[in-house]
């Protein structure tokens, strides 16, 4: 069997890895996305909610009123420093699959380029038998005549 033929399934495994890589890094970007969006939509209530509450605080407001702003104020910083560290969670894993792509995507292209080898070599083999049978019929039929 051609040194091609048997390389084939090793290729095509190869790509399907890739593939798959690929596959994962998108999930993971669209992951850090929505992460961030997430993040940025906690960060936009909670301008929203303070400057509420200074106009809510400007107007005059009880104490019962001051506690329960500022503990709900709380609950959001804390929500943010929560997702800020899923960002950043999110962001590692997105970087890691990058990486894990690239190397199967590097191991592909190199894969590639020796089956190209192979395939080049095996075509001039053929193609310098191709000629020799050629000539030995050139020959033959000279001999004859």
């Amino acid at each position: 069997m051609a040194p091609s033929k048997r390389f084939k399934p090793v290729q095509r495994v190869a790509k399907s890895r890739e593939q798959n890589a690929a596959k994962e890094l998108g999930n993971s970007q669209r992951n850090v996305r929505d992460q961030e969006s997430k993040l940025e939509e906690l960060k936009r209530y909670h301008r929203e909610y303070l400057e509420q509450f200074e106009s809510s605080a400007r107007q005059g407001m009880s104490a019962s009123q001051l506690l329960e702003y500022r503990a709900f104020i709380s609950k959001l910083e804390l929500a943010i420093a929560e997702q800020e560290k899923i960002v950043l969670a999110s962001k590692s894993d997105c970087s890691t699959k990058k990486e894990q792509w690239q190397h199967k995507h590097v191991r592909t292209k190199v894969l590639n380029k020796v089956m190209d080898r192979y395939t080049t070599a095996e075509n001039r083999a053929s193609e310098k038998k191709d000629q020799k049978e050629t000539d030995d019929r050139n020959q033959r039929g000279r001999g004859r005549s």
